[in-house]
């Protein structure tokens, strides 16, 4: 019977986070991806969670055996009635004026039902399995690393082996939503099957408290209160640190798509491993391993004078996590009650971990301008720091005798040495402005990080065995390090932070121009000076393939009809004159208010005080150009990102099918590709090719140093008549499209981000 639990257990887990992945691609085509939309769809999953173990709490709490296995397999049943997995509805334009109120509803109704079965599914066979005539019946907790091991094969083989090779719909069997369906049948039989041998071997409880559960394992009192806050506090902090990393490195270091899934991998992993007999000696290691990684870590973050390699950077915050995750989810393992408690245990976890979710997802983009909640979550982390568990009895029973006046006296010392900690770094940051200004990009910038921040740290470190110390000193200099400096050259105007990400508007004080970051990546600038500031920066230099691609379109081709997709500062209006429309659209509110807004650019107004008819419409640039007439448009740029990454529902066939549909006849099509992770190129070379376009590219890296305000940009050019770009053909600098058969078409049901990965940047 131990397989038929186990296999139902990981079936069940393995279906359950390989939904996740599927239903995000079907809502990616109406909603653009970032951080956000994966963070709200994790807590929608934990607040399911959360209530299909509230259900396995009440249900063998209060039923027979035999009742509890009834009940349940007509529980499982219900799903097939929404089956095969789909959206149950289709977003508009209009409806995206609260896109997290949206998305849960969304959800809701689309795998509310299928998830909250699966979700049942842990601890209750735990339970069921706690009756049978097994030597691992005392202990099923071992069967969480089953369900786990389930999670991270699904989270791991969508992008590597179920993505690449069905789509999402199609006929037959073979697509994802048909196979999974197919898993969810298999999966009722297994349960059925394991209910089935837990009634069979007379082992049918009369009561959940009777004689006969009594018999089965010795009484044991309920958890009390501070043990189950306990458990709270401890599933807490690795979801909320899951997610802040989440967003904090795709935001702030790398925004590679891929990383979206490691975190919840390591997450993951860490309770296969703690509930997989974890050893008690590595336990130990993990709670002296982590002040060393939570200080190291914090050191980066507070400083920004080392060049550290991204790749390194990464790995720091996702070892910092992984070695988070197991000290909190080794001592849950560690404190794990009898089995008579079991649901109520796995119930305290789901409260935690919904806890994190909500309050990264929900209270912290509301509380906070930046990804502050990813900094608390370290800070909470070192306040909760375990006591090494190696400590002698005697060590321990003395502290126990300690008494209250004693008590209050190190509470008091605690707080002076927060308070010292506060008064060094922040009286070394003050006086050393001037120094720092001076000194910015030698090493004696690097040895002033190391005295105001280095020596800080390490003196909390050697007082880790007081966590109010360490937390809270950690607190101190990650605070500090966030107040702005005058001696800068860099000065931050705005910030604000919206579902879509953290908008930053920067002023470069050498330079003499604005900048619009999102995460990391500039998303526009603009020169102060008067006879400058028309000129078109960055990736729209005149000296890059943008401008080239207007010198080819002058004259009595000039496209009248311009439609951008992705507003940013507004510079492609740069390039337009009276007579022209332009139309950009535009996903996130907040954008369109910077932009707009003199004090930081004014592109936009520039192009209207020219006689430009300047339109900008508000919400995804795909479901919007879908409500523009026909043959509309002369010249469409997509130029919309997520952060780094454009977004994949705006390059699959369907969405081409549609810009060709809205240009003229002799219409452009323009597509930034400039990316650092991802090489796009060969999947729109296919496309081009499968449509009947001519095609081009141009990847422009020259003059990036030489000439102030250029980037570095890779663009793509597709017309349906050659003669249109007839200009570009004859420059050396445009080539043909690369083409990759082994990508294939990438439509809104298939895509294989993965196979376009550059593993050498």
């Amino acid at each position: 019977m131990l397989i038929v639990f186990a296999a139902a257990i990981c079936l069940s887990a393995f279906l359950l986070f390989l939904v996740q992945p599927m239903i995000a691609k079907m809502i990616l085509p109406q909603l653009g991806g970032t951080p956000a939309v994966w963070n709200t769809c994790m807590v929608f999953f934990q607040a399911i969670l959360l209530a299909g173990y509230s259900y396995a709490h009440l249900l063998t709490g209060r039923f027979h055996l035999r009742r509890q296995v009834v009940v349940h397999v007509l529980v499982l049943l219900l799903p097939l009635a929404v089956l095969p997995v789909g959206l149950a509805f289709q977003w508009t334009a209009s409806q995206s004026g609260a896109p997290i109120t949206w998305l849960l509803w969304l959800l809701t109704l689309s795998i509310g039902l299928p998830f909250f079965a699966l979700s049942t599914t842990a601890p209750l066979l735990q339970r069921w399995f706690s009756h049978l005539q097994h030597s691992l019946a005392s202990d099923p907790y071992v069967l969480y690393a089953a369900s786990n091991f389930g999670s991270m094969v699904a989270l791991l083989g969508y992008p590597t082996l179920i993505e690449p090779n069905l789509s999402l719909h199609g006929r037959g069997w073979l697509s994802q939503s048909q196979l999974w369906s197919g898993g969810y049948a298999l999966l009722i039989m297994l349960i059925g099957a394991a209910g089935w041998g837990a009634w069979s071997v007379g082992l049918q409880i009369q009561e959940p408290n009777g004689p006969r559960a009594a018999a089965l394992s010795p009484a044991s009192s309920g958890p009390d209160l501070r043990t189950l806050i306990r458990w709270v506090l401890w599933a807490f902090v690795p979801s909320s640190l899951m997610l802040g990393a989440t967003s904090y490195v795709t935001l702030n270091i790398a925004a590679i798509p891929l990383l979206w899934i490691i975190p919840l991998v390591l997450y993951l992993l860490s309770f296969i491993l703690v509930f997989a007999k974890w050893p008690t000696a590595l336990h130990g290691v993990m709670c002296q391993v982590l002040p060393v990684l939570l200080a190291l870590l914090v050191f980066m973050m507070a400083t920004d004078s080392f060049s550290i390699p991204f790749g390194v950077r990464i790995v720091v915050h996702l070892l910092t996590l992984f070695v988070v995750a197991l000290v909190c989810h080794g001592e849950l393992a560690r404190r794990r009650p009898a089995t008579e408690h079991l649901t109520a245990f796995y119930l305290a976890m789901s409260v935690g971990g919904v806890l994190g979710g909500i309050f990264n997802a929900l209270v912290a983009p509301a509380l906070f301008k930046s990804t502050s909640e990813y900094q608390i979550a370290l800070v909470v982390a070192g306040l909760l720091l375990p006591k090494s568990i190696r400590e002698s009895r005697r060590t321990l029973t003395e502290q126990s005798a300690t008494s209250a006046s004693e008590g209050n006296r190190n509470y008091r010392r605690d707080i002076a040495w927060v308070l010292s900690i506060g008064a060094w770094t922040g009286g070394l940051t003050w006086l050393t402005q001037g120094m720092a200004a001076a000194a910015e990009g030698n090493s004696a910038t690097q040895w002033l990080d190391i005295l105001i921040y280095g020596a800080p740290l390490i003196l909390c470190y050697l007082l880790r065995s007081r966590p109010l110390v360490f937390g809270l000193g950690l607190a101190v200099l990650l605070l500090v390090a966030e107040l702005p400096s005058a001696s800068s050259h860099t000065v931050l105007l705005h910030q604000e932070r919206t579902f879509f990400g953290v908008l930053k508007v920067k002023l470069d004080r050498n330079l003499g121009i604005h900048r619009l970051v999102h995460g990391n990546t500039n998303h526009g600038a603009q020169w102060l000076d008067p006879e400058k500031r028309g000129e078109p920066m960055t990736y729209f230099h005149r000296k890059g393939p943008v401008g080239d691609l207007f010198r080819a379109l002058q004259g009595s081709t000039t496209p009248t009809h311009v439609a951008v997709t992705g507003l940013g500062a507004g510079t492609l209006a740069a390039y337009t004159q009276a007579g022209q429309s332009l139309t950009y659209y535009e996903i996130d509110p907040a954008v369109v208010t910077i932009a707009l807004d003199p004090r930081f650019f004014t592109y936009c107004d520039d192009a209207k005080r020219r006689g430009v008819d300047l339109q900008i419409v508000v919400g995804d640039g795909r479901l919007n150009m879908a409500q523009a007439p026909d043959g509309q448009y002369d010249l469409v740029f997509l130029d919309a990102f997520s952060s780094d990454s454009l977004p994949v529902h705006l390059i699959t066939r369907e969405a081409f099918e549609l810009y060709l549909r809205k240009l003229s006849g002799d219409g452009v099509i323009a597509v930034n590709v400039s990316n650092r992770y991802l090489d796009i190129a060969p999947v729109l070379g296919n496309l081009a090719e499968e449509l009947h376009l001519t095609g081009l590219h141009r990847h422009d890296d020259k003059d990036e140093d030489l000439v102030p305000g250029k980037y570095a940009s890779h663009w793509i050019v597709m017309a349906k008549q050659r003669d249109r770009v007839g200009a570009l053909l004859e420059d050396a600098q445009w080539e043909p499209i690369p083409k990759s058969p082994s990508l294939g078409i990438w439509t809104d049901n298939f895509s294989n981000v993965l196979s376009v990965f550059d593993w050498t940047s």
